[in-house]
C-alpha cells in the first residue's frame, strides 16, 4: 500500500549535503594559506558537521516509515487526541479518538455496499390493480417472477471488513449488516404509507415496513495453525439455496445463530451451525401468552454440511440437519386465545399441548460449472419430523387439534378432545412423528454467448403433515384431504438480446399439484390440478448472461388452470395471502393476465 505522502529526496538530500560539505571542505584548503594544524582543525570540524546531518536525516527517515506504517496498518484504532494550537492537549479535556487520515483510509478501503431491490406496478387484464400474484395452491412456496410480483422490496447490506487491521498478528474481524424495507398489501402508491399512531408496520392502513435481515460478526484467523477457519454469530442468510425463476429457497435455515466454516476437512470443507427460532404456532406478535413455564415454543436447528467435494466432473456437498422443539403449550392465553371456525362454522377456541418433537433429515447438492457464470446443479433432500430444511417449522400441532376438533362435531373419534365450555376445546395433538418432506429438483443456466442465455428448472416437493384436513367442497358437502400433497413444476425464461443493451425475455411454466390440503370451501379442497403461466418482457439489461443486471421491464404475463382450481390462483394483499381469492380472478374464471413494469437490481 502506498504512503499517503512521501519525502522522495531523503536520501538524495542526504548525499547532496555530503557532497556539499566535501565542496566546501576542498574550498576552504585552498583558500586558507595557514598551517598543517589549521587545515586538521577544520577537518574535524567538518567531520563533525557531516555527522550531525547524518543523524539527523536517519532520525527523519525512521519517523517516516513510522508514519507510513501507521497509514498502511488499515485499523480504525489509529486515532489522536484533540489539541491546541501548538499541539498540546487542550487543557480540561480528556484524551478522545478523533477521526483521522488512517481512519478515513481504513473505512474506504474496507468498505462495502450491497444492494437488492425491485419494484414495479401491476394491472390486471380487466383495468384494475394487479395486487395479487398468479401461483398455485399449497405450493412449497415461492412464486414464478418474472412479470408476477406484486410488491416492493429491498435489501441494503453495509459490509467492513478487517475491522481490527489487516495483520497477520491479529484476528481479522468483519461485520455485516442488512435492514430490508418492503410492502405487503400489494398497493400501489407514489410514496410509502405510513400511521402516525402504528409507527412503521402493516397495520393500520399502513404500507411499509422495515425489518433486519443480517446482522453478525465473522472472525478468522483466530486458528493461527488454520486461519481460514471462519467464526461468526448473529443474524445472517446461512448458505441457503433457491431456484431464482420461482424464488423458492428449498435449502435455508437462515436465522439467529452461531456457527464456524471453512473447516478444510479431507477433499472438502466443513460447515457447522446452531440456529434457533423463537415464535409461538399461529402468530408470535399477537399470540404470546403461554399456560406454563415454557414460554414461547424454541426451534433448535443443528445444521452441519460438507461441501464442495470436488469428483472430477463437478463438486458435490452433503447436508445433515436436525431439530428439537420442546414440548409446551403451543396457543394463547388470557385474551391471545386462539380461535377458529369450524366444520359447523361455530367460532372455537382451543388450547392446544404439545409433546416433545424431533426431526433429522439430510441430503446431497450436485453441482457443475461450464464457464461464464453457466451450471447444472441438481438436489435430493429428505427430512423427517420437523425437519422441513428451514429454520421455522411451527404450526403442525394447531392444525391438527383443529382436525380433530372437526372430527368431534361430527362425531367421529377425537382423540386427546375435551371441551371444558361451550365452544372451548382443550387437548393435545403432536403430528410431527408422522410428518414427512422429500424434495429434489434440477436447475440449469447456461449463457452460450454474450446475447443469448437460458434458465430451465424442475422441481418436486412431496410433504405429508401428519394429519388429514377436513373442509367442504364450493357446494358446502364435508370433505377430508389427505394428509399427503405432491407438488411438480418446470419452467423455461429464455433471454435474447437484439442489442447490447435490449433483449426480449420470455418464460413459459407449468406446475401441478395432486391434492390441495387448504382452501375450504372451494372446489380445490382435496382435489389436484394443472396451472400455466408465461410472459413477454421487453427488457433493458446488459449484455453477457441471465444474471447481468439492471433490468428495466415491460411486460404482460398470461396464467391458466385447471376449472378445480379456480378462486384459488391469486394470493394477494397482506402477506401475499388473502385466501387465494383476489378479483377479478375470484370467481368462475379460470384464466387472467396482468400487464406492468418492473425494476430489478443487485450489486
Amino acid at each position: 500500500m502506498d504512503a499517503p505522502f512521501q519525502w522522495p529526496g531523503i536520501r538524495g538530500l542526504k548525499y547532496t549535503l555530503v557532497a556539499g560539505l566535501s565542496l566546501l571542505t576542498t574550498d576552504a584548503l585552498f583558500a586558507q594559506s595557514t598551517d598543517q594544524s589549521d587545515v586538521d582543525a577544520l577537518k574535524t570540524q567538518m567531520n563533525q558537521m557531516q555527522r550531525q546531518y547524518e543523524q539527523r536525516i536517519e532520525a527523519m527517515e525512521a519517523k517516516m516509515k513510522a508514519l507510513e506504517s501507521n497509514a498502511n496498518s488499515g485499523s480504525i484504532l489509529n486515532t489522536r487526541v484533540l489539541t491546541d494550537a501548538d499541539g498540546k492537549e487542550m487543557p480540561g479535556k480528556a484524551p478522545a479518538p478523533m477521526l483521522d487520515e488512517s481512519f478515513l483510509k481504513s473505512l474506504t478501503r474496507n468498505f462495502s455496499f450491497n444492494v437488492y431491490m425491485r419494484a414495479g406496478f401491476q394491472a390486471n387484464g380487466s383495468g384494475g390493480a394487479g395486487s395479487f400474484n398468479f401461483e398455485i395452491p399449497d405450493n412449497p412456496g415461492g412464486r414464478y417472477r418474472l412479470g408476477n410480483e406484486n410488491d416492493f422490496y429491498t435489501e441494503l447490506s453495509f459490509n467492513q471488513a478487517h475491522i481490527l487491521g489487516d495483520s497477520p498478528d491479529l484476528a481479522d474481524v468483519s461485520f455485516r449488516a442488512t435492514p430490508n424495507f418492503f410492502t405487503t398489501k400489494g398497493i400501489f402508491h407514489e410514496s410509502f404509507l405510513t400511521s402516525s399512531s402504528s409507527g412503521f408496520n402493516s397495520s393500520a392502513g399502513s404500507d411499509f415496513n422495515v425489518g433486519m435481515r443480517e446482522g453478525y460478526v465473522e472472525m478468522k484467523n483466530v486458528i493461527k495453525s488454520a486461519p481460514e477457519v471462519t467464526f461468526w454469530a448473529g443474524q445472517r442468510f446461512y448458505d441457503r439455496y433457491n431456484t431464482n425463476d420461482a424464488d423458492w429457497f428449498w435449502l435455508d435455515t437462515s436465522g439467529f445463530g452461531i456457527g464456524a466454516y471453512n473447516i478444510h476437512l479431507g477433499p472438502g470443507n466443513l460447515y457447522v451451525a446452531w440456529i434457533g427460532a423463537n415464535h409461538d404456532n399461529l402468530d408470535e406478535l399477537t399470540n404470546p401468552g403461554q399456560f406454563n413455564d415454557i414460554g414461547d415454543q424454541f426451534e433448535q436447528t443443528f445444521d452441519v454440511r460438507y461441501k464442495d467435494v470436488d469428483i472430477g466432473f463437478g463438486k458435490l456437498s452433503f447436508v445433515a440437519i436436525g431439530n428439537y422443539i420442546k414440548g409446551g403449550n403451543v396457543t394463547g392465553s388470557g385474551s391471545s386465545v386462539t380461535t377458529f371456525k369450524d366444520i359447523d362454522g361455530v367460532t372455537d377456541t382451543i388450547n392446544v399441548n404439545s409433546s416433545d418433537a424431533y426431526g433429522a433429515g439430510g441430503g446431497v447438492i450436485w453441482q457443475y460449472d461450464f464457464g461464464n457464470k453457466s451450471y447444472l446443479r441438481v438436489f435430493g433432500l429428505f427430512g423427517w419430523g420437523v425437519t422441513n430444511f428451514s429454520a421455522e417449522n411451527l404450526g403442525n400441532s394447531v392444525g391438527a387439534f383443529m382436525t380433530n376438533v372437526n372430527n368431534f362435531r361430527l362425531g367421529r373419534s377425537a382423540s386427546n378432545v375435551k371441551e371444558t365450555a361451550p365452544n372451548v376445546f382443550t387437548g393435545s395433538a403432536n403430528p410431527y412423528p408422522n410428518t414427512q418432506e422429500l424434495r429434489a429438483g434440477f436447475e440449469f443456466v447456461w449463457n452460450p454467448t454474450d446475447k443469448f442465455s437460458l434458465c430451465w428448472f424442475g422441481d418436486w416437493d412431496h410433504n405429508s403433515q401428519g394429519f388429514q384436513t377436513i373442509g367442504t367442497n364450493a357446494a358446502g358437502a364435508v370433505k377430508n384431504a389427505n394428509a399427503t400433497r405432491n407438488f411438480y413444476g418446470t419452467n423455461l425464461q429464455t433471454d435474447f438480446w437484439l442489442s447490447d443493451n435490449i433483449a426480449i425475455v420470455g418464460r413459459a411454466g407449468v406446475n401441478y399439484v395432486d391434492n390441495v390440503r387448504g382452501y375450504s370451501a372451494t372446489n380445490a379442497f382435496g382435489n389436484s390440478g394443472e396451472f400455466g403461466i408465461f410472459t413477454i418482457s421487453p427488457t433493458i439489461k446488459p449484455k453477457g448472461g441471465y444474471f447481468t443486471r439492471p433490468e428495466l421491464r415491460l411486460f404482460a404475463t398470461y396464467s391458466i388452470w385447471s376449472s378445480s382450481l379456480k378462486g384459488t390462483t391469486t394470493p394477494g394483499g397482506e402477506g401475499g395471502n388473502l385466501g387465494g381469492s383476489v378479483p377479478p380472478y375470484n370467481g368462475n374464471t379460470n384464466q387472467g393476465w396482468l400487464f406492468g413494469s418492473q425494476m430489478e437490481i443487485w450489486f
